[in-house]
């Protein structure tokens, strides 16, 4: 199950759609399986797409809030424009994390390729 408000789904949207065109650009010019075969451009693929999800999140909150008067009561109430999360987490966090998640990958996929 996932969880969202807002636009908080574009993070998992954003970042599965990198990851696809990542795949199919670095099979494409170096040959199929070289995604899958080396886990450091997974990583590069989510740092892009957590970074692009964080701009979008950052956008997004920057929308601010918007006041409305109800025309029937005349009651003023406030609209939230900027809360966007995915799994409790704001959007532009999420996709930072996201981000850190592929830095750990490319790290410990290049670390274990210069070992051995």
């Amino acid at each position: 199950m996932i969880i969202w408000t807002g636009w908080g789904f574009l993070v998992a949207i954003i970042t599965f759609g990198t990851c696809l065109i990542a795949q199919y650009v670095v099979d494409a010019k170096l040959g199929a399986g070289y995604y899958s075969a080396h886990p450091w451009v997974v990583g590069l693929a989510l740092v892009i797409g957590g970074i692009a999800s964080s701009l979008v999140g950052f956008m997004l909150k920057a929308r601010g809030d918007r006041q409305v008067i109800d025309s029937i009561t005349g009651e003023e109430f406030t609209i939230d424009n900027s809360h966007h999360s995915f799994f409790f987490v704001p959007m532009h966090w999420a996709g930072l994390a996201v981000a850190a998640i592929g830095i750990g990958t490319a790290i410990f996929d290049l670390a274990r390729m210069k070992t051995g």
